[in-house]
């Protein structure tokens, strides 16, 4: 060890990252001069260097403005992909989860509702069922698949 300096080959490898995720321009930066988006970002680059077969991340995308929702997001995907990495992703958001799920799993009060690929997990009945309300997907001009609300489900009650 070099007086708690890192080994020059494992900070090349840290700055390769930081430049593969956009954000080697905060590499001198204090954690509490980023936004919430680069933190998030700093978290992914943390858990990317140690190399793990498995990622967990739970709620990635809170606090984010959208932009930066689908800016995280899809780093998260483009490297893990190309590491291939199995990420387990917890998200309240189910445009978020259609659009970059390749599997998902759909709770209602913790239990389990339904399990499979996004298109098939995320439909006008799950959504009446899990959420209560009414919704439609739709494809918007690019192909991809968006949940849209129509209001909430009647209820015998009123």
């Amino acid at each position: 060890a070099s007086g708690g300096r890192p080994h020059p080959q494992g900070e090349a490898q840290v700055m390769a990252l930081l430049e593969q995720l956009g954000i080697a321009h905060l590499a001198l930066s204090y954690l509490d001069q980023l936004s919430g988006g680069q933190k998030q970002l700093v978290g992914l680059a943390q858990s990317l260097i140690r190399r793990p077969s498995l990622l967990l991340l739970d709620e990635p995308l809170s606090a984010l403005d959208l932009n930066y929702q689908f800016h995280v997001m899809d780093r998260v995907a483009q490297e893990t992909r190309l590491r291939n990495i199995v990420t387990v992703v917890v998200v309240h958001d189910i445009n978020i989860a259609l659009r970059h799920g390749e599997h998902v799993l759909m709770l209602r009060a913790g239990k389990l509702v339904a399990s499979g690929e996004p298109e098939e997990v995320i439909t006008p009945q799950s959504l009446a069922q899990v959420y209560g309300v009414k919704g439609r997907i739709e494809r918007c001009s690019r192909g991809v698949a968006q949940v849209l609300i129509d209001g909430l489900v009647e209820t015998p009650e009123g």
